[in-house]
């Protein structure tokens, strides 16, 4: 017997013992729930399938907060529903209904992006580094709206990694409203409104093409020389350059399905290489490239982003004087050359802006009649593609 209670009698003891169980028995109440006879087999199942043997049980889980669990699903779902601030639910205020984008994998979102999606290795860590730095503040009520203060520029890498986040979402977990969350968000606060520059035109003088296809044509030999001039003839994306210069040549010309490269020599000195490299929207079929430039790209020890095309980068720039010839500009001169022969969509299809439909015309029926157009038209800025 405890020390405090050393000299009392039996009786006495007892007595303290009632008084302090009566005590703890005040704190606790009964709640009676009438069933049916007839429902009891039922209600023991429904509590077996949520993992429960007895009604108390299920309540000791309710007041501790334990059930129901709020799965990433739900916390989604809460978000999505919440359709304005004058609707009943407003389920943002919660923390514990932001760890599905808080608690994000990044770098499993990187691996995505870059082993699935294909996207660059700069694009991967731009799409992690937006979404880090803009994840809070654009699932919130309360601040949502500062995104369309911010620049155009901006604003749009903003909503791609948000987009992109919805998508590899879908990949992870097999869930669209995440997708769709994104969607609404951008919709209901008008985060794109002025965002598009599709509808705006541009005037490109003959004489400024021409001149700065003549200083960059006019960069001796060398490395730099062939990965400008690849760029300029071919037309193609920084990253489908790289993948062309990794991909091996297949030697079977006869209809391969394999997943190098295929090059087909036409008597005119270009070259077709067949790409077929899909990544998003961004989509490159085939392009067409001087044949003597096409082996030089291929025999060069090594490219890759940098040094190989950052430096080509700044050089142009120097050479020209001009801080608007950047590498992306190269792509552009290229559609702007080919259109002064070709019809636009006929440069659409070089370009990877075509539907799958078009291009497979192209490459199964059309293809002479594309090289010849190709080689007039650089033949008209005094550029041929035979060295």
């Amino acid at each position: 017997m405890e020390e405090k209670y050393s000299g009392m009698t039996a009786s006495s003891y007892n007595n303290v013992l009632d008084t302090k169980v009566k005590k703890e028995k005040t704190d606790w109440i009964n709640i009676n729930v009438k069933v049916r006879s007839s429902d009891l087999p039922i209600l023991n199942q429904r509590l077996k399938l949520l993992g429960f043997d007895t009604l108390g049980q299920l309540t000791k889980e309710l007041v501790n907060g334990t059930f129901p669990h709020i799965t990433e699903d739900k916390q989604i779902d809460n978000l999505y529903k919440n359709d304005d601030k004058s609707c009943q639910k407003s389920l943002l205020e919660g923390g514990y209904n932001r760890d599905f984008y808080e608690r994000a994998n990044t770098q499993d979102m990187y691996d995505y992006y870059l082993n699935i999606r294909k996207f660059h290795k700069n694009t991967c860590r731009d799409l992690i580094s937006y979404f880090k730095r803009f994840r809070d503040i654009f699932f919130s009520i309360e601040q949502v709206d500062q995104i369309r203060a911010l620049t155009p520029r901006v604003r749009s890498k903003v909503m791609d990694a948000m987009r992109k986040f919805g998508a590899y979402y879908l990949f992870r977990y097999n869930n669209e409203q995440c997708i769709d969350l994104v969607e609404k968000i951008i919709r209901r606060h008008n985060l794109s409104t002025g965002q598009s520059e599709h509808g705006k035109l541009y005037i490109v003088d003959d004489n400024y093409l021409e001149e700065k296809l003549r200083q960059l044509f006019s960069i001796g030999e060398g490395e730099i020389s062939t990965i400008i001039k690849f760029g300029m003839f071919s037309g193609l994306r920084e990253d489908e350059m790289i993948h062309v210069y990794n991909k091996h040549i297949c030697p079977d010309l006869s209809g391969c399905a394999c997943s190098k490269l295929h090059v087909i020599e036409k008597p005119n000195g270009v070259s077709v290489v067949l790409i077929q490299w899909h990544r998003g929207h961004k989509k490159c079929y085939f392009t067409l490239v001087p044949t003597y430039i096409l082996k030089e790209f291929k025999a060069m020890d090594a490219f890759e982003y940098r040094p190989h095309i950052r430096s080509a980068h700044e050089y142009m720039k120097v050479k020209t004087k001009d801080d608007k010839i950047t590498f992306m500009w190269l792509r552009k001169a290229h559609y702007n050359v080919m259109c002064r022969i070709m019809k636009p969509f006929e440069a659409n299809v070089l370009a990877g802006r075509a539907k799958s439909v078009d291009a497979k015309h192209y490459a199964m029926y059309e293809l002479n009649e594309m090289s010849e157009k190709y080689a007039e038209a650089w033949k008209k800025f005094d550029i041929s593609v035979v060295q």
